[in-house]
């Protein structure tokens, strides 16, 4: 989904870049996955607050989401939440909605959080970069009977 204030190449772009950071993400592989954040990072979360560095955030996510080989976190985006919009001699302001699964113990996944973010990726001769981040308005999905 485009919008009328976003070109088509850059939301191309910007929807490349979430594909590929967030399959790092889903394989737990935060060496991969740290490339696409700035050193002095901002991440704001509703419901554990602000991180304010790359470093901290890997961290966190070490233990957090890759900690217990027997418990498997997998983001997605929601099919057609992804909006882009230019920001001027930065780079560019990322909006969506994602759903987050659990598997434990090799089980069916099954789908137990949505959420909405934004993301600010910076533009530079390093090539694009998230530098901050809101995840919010977290939600429980309630489990089926």
């Amino acid at each position: 989904m485009t919008n009328s204030t976003s070109s088509e190449s850059l939301f191309q772009v910007i929807a490349e870049l979430d594909k590929i950071v967030f399959e790092a993400y889903n394989a737990c592989n935060l060496s991969d996955f740290k490339n696409y954040f700035v050193e002095d990072l901002e991440f704001y979360h509703d419901k554990t607050g602000m991180i304010s560095s790359r470093k901290s955030m890997l961290e966190a996510l070490e233990v957090m989401l890759c900690g217990n080989s027997k418990v498997k976190t997998r983001r997605e985006l929601v099919e057609d939440s992804l909006m882009v919009y230019p920001l001027d001699n930065f780079g560019a302001i990322q909006v969506g909605e994602h759903q987050y699964y659990k598997s434990f113990d090799g089980q069916p996944e099954e789908l137990v959080e949505v959420a909405k973010f934004t993301h600010v990726w910076k533009n530079d001769e390093r090539g694009w970069k998230i530098s901050r981040v809101l995840s919010y308005d977290h939600q429980p999905v309630g489990k089926k009977n």
